[in-house]
């Protein structure tokens, strides 16, 4: 197998690629929900994008760890700080996607 050489840590490339996925799954799930004008949609459509984003960003990482031999321990923290950083982002855009009072009473 060939060596990678990456220009950053394949850790940060991981992270700047979860925060592209979330910003982009927010911008569509936000455009989503003033199209259609349904929160629950926007929200679902926020998280499977930000799904997807995820699945495909760790594997793109279980591929380059493996590229430039990093070690187990490593590669499990980082993992598990991912989905961690995951949850805090389903909470979040359930926050800004939940029905609101006003919303209950029309």
């Amino acid at each position: 197998m060939d060596v990678v050489y990456y220009s950053y840590p394949v850790d940060a490339i991981l992270y700047m690629y979860l925060g592209a996925t979330a910003i982009v799954s927010l911008i569509i799930g936000l455009l989503v929900w003033r199209l259609f004008k349904r929160r629950d949609v926007g929200f679902w459509t926020t998280l499977v994008l930000s799904f997807v984003g995820l699945s495909l960003s760790l594997v793109w990482f279980q591929n380059a760890s493996v590229a430039v031999f990093m070690g187990t321990l490593p590669w499990l923290i980082n993992l598990v700080f991912s989905l961690l950083l995951y949850g805090l982002f389903v909470g979040i855009i359930y926050v800004a996607f939940r029905p609101r009072k006003l919303d209950r009473v029309k």
